[in-house]
């Protein structure tokens, strides 16, 4: 008998549920308006279904420790002082390894901090002067109100060395 009534779509339904369908008599189209389809009427159905629990969200949109920029700045201005200082010599391939040391100092440093939801860039360029100019122009597409940057420069009479940190929101 459950082969029989598992023939078609409905009958597996009802199988599934434990019912087998009632038959409907084959002059009749129409469905009666006392009762459901499976021969139960229809205030007496299955119980009411349990309201569903609704929360409010939980997920923060605000860090709980917001970036403080003017510690920001303390960090960079130490590290590139005390690595760019007056004993340091410009050598193109040394000041490779050193830009990128440096950089990666002044990353750690700032994630000691534990900043929430922060991400860093640290772009660090050092050059000679030789009567050269330099033109550099970065694009972001950002929010205004969390995103940021921090910019220290230092000179001397042979070399400059620009850090500039850029640190954005990530939620």
């Amino acid at each position: 008998m459950a082969a029989a009534a598992a023939k078609n779509w409905s009958g597996l339904v009802n199988l599934y549920l434990g019912q087998e369908r009632a038959k409907r008599p084959a002059s009749s189209q129409r469905g009666s308006l006392t009762k459901s389809h499976l021969g139960v009427p229809l205030g007496m159905g299955a119980p009411a279904a349990k309201p569903t629990m609704r929360f409010m969200p939980t997920y923060r949109l605000e860090s709980k420790n917001p970036l403080n920029k003017e510690r920001v700045e303390n960090i960079i201005k130490a590290v590139m002082n005390r690595h760019y200082n007056d004993e340091y010599m410009f050598h193109p391939k040394h000041s490779l390894h050193m830009a990128a040391q440096v950089s990666e100092e002044i990353k750690n440093r700032i994630k000691l901090d534990n900043y929430d939801r922060y991400r860093y860039i640290v772009l660090v360029t050092v050059g000679e002067f030789l009567m050269q100019g330099l033109y550099s122009m970065v694009n972001f597409l950002w929010d205004a109100e969390k995103d940021g940057f921090v910019t220290y420069s230092v000179e001397r009479p042979s070399y400059f060395a620009v850090c500039t940190t850029f640190y954005l929101y990530y939620d």
